[in-house]
C-alpha cells in the first residue's frame, strides 16, 4: 500500500503564509487573484512543487519529489480545502496511475489503480492498516466492478465474479484453502443472491482466482 504523505505547500496556502524564500506566487492578470504557488522544496535551485489555487483555496498540487524533472506526485482537494487523494506513478515515469485516499472509510484505507495507465480506475484495493482485506476489479472497463476478492491476513480466501459482466453483482463464488487451491464453488445463476454449492470437479480448471 502506498504511504500517504503530509501536504506541503498546498496546506501552507490555507493555514499559513508561504515561506517567501521558497514560494513564488502567480496571479490572474485580470482579477488579481492568486492562482499558483511554485516552490523549491528541497532548496536545490529547481522548482519542484506547484500548487494551483483559487485565491487562498487549493485546487490541486503537483510535485517532483525525486528531482528528475517529471511530476510524480499529485494532490487533490475538496471544496473545503481538505486533501482527499494523492496520486502517484507506479513506474516513476510521470504517468499518474495510482490514487491513495487520504481519509479511511469505515476503517479501511483505499488505493485505486489504473493498470492500463489511462486514468480509468480498474482496480480498487482496501486495507486495514497495511494489510490488504479486499479488492474490487473492473475487468471489462465498463465502469462497474465485476470481480471481488476477499483476503484474510493478506491471503486470498474468496473470489466472486459477475460472469455476465453486466449485472454488477456476483453469480459465481470460489473459496480457497491455505495452499491457494479452490476448496468450494458456488453458483447463483439467477443473480438473486442465493448461492448453491456445486461439485469441485465442475471447476477443475479453476486456478488461483482466475475468471471461470
Amino acid at each position: 500500500m502506498l504511504a500517504v504523505a503530509v501536504v506541503t505547500v498546498a496546506a501552507l496556502g490555507c493555514e499559513a503564509p508561504p515561506d517567501p524564500r521558497s514560494a513564488i506566487p502567480s496571479y490572474d492578470p485580470f482579477t488579481g487573484r492568486l492562482i499558483q504557488l511554485s516552490a523549491d522544496q528541497n532548496h536545490d535551485g529547481a522548482i519542484d512543487q506547484w500548487t494551483y489555487l483559487e485565491g487562498n483555496r487549493p485546487l490541486r498540487g503537483e510535485g517532483d519529489t525525486d528531482g528528475d524533472g517529471r511530476v510524480d506526485r499529485w494532490e487533490y482537494f475538496n471544496a473545503t480545502a481538505q486533501l482527499t487523494e494523492i496520486g502517484t506513478s507506479s513506474r516513476n515515469d510521470g504517468v499518474e496511475d495510482t490514487w491513495s485516499w487520504v481519509t479511511p472509510i469505515n476503517g479501511e484505507a483505499r488505493v485505486d489503480r489504473s493498470r492500463l495507465r489511462d486514468r480509468h480506475v480498474d482496480r480498487s484495493e482496501f486495507y486495514k492498516g497495511e494489510t490488504l482485506v479486499r479488492v474490487e476489479e473492473d475487468t471489462n472497463m465498463d465502469g462497474r466492478p465485476d470481480k471481488w476478492e476477499r483476503y484474510d491476513g493478506g491471503r486470498l480466501v474468496e473470489a466472486s465474479f459477475d460472469t455476465t459482466l453486466s449485472r454488477g453483482r456476483a453469480d459465481r463464488r470460489l473459496t480457497y484453502n491455505a495452499q491457494g487451491k479452490v476448496q468450494s464453488v458456488e453458483l447463483d445463476p439467477e443473480g438473486d443472491g442465493t448461492f448453491v454449492r456445486v461439485p469441485l470437479d465442475t471447476a477443475a480448471s479453476e486456478k488461483g482466482g482466475a475468471r471461470p
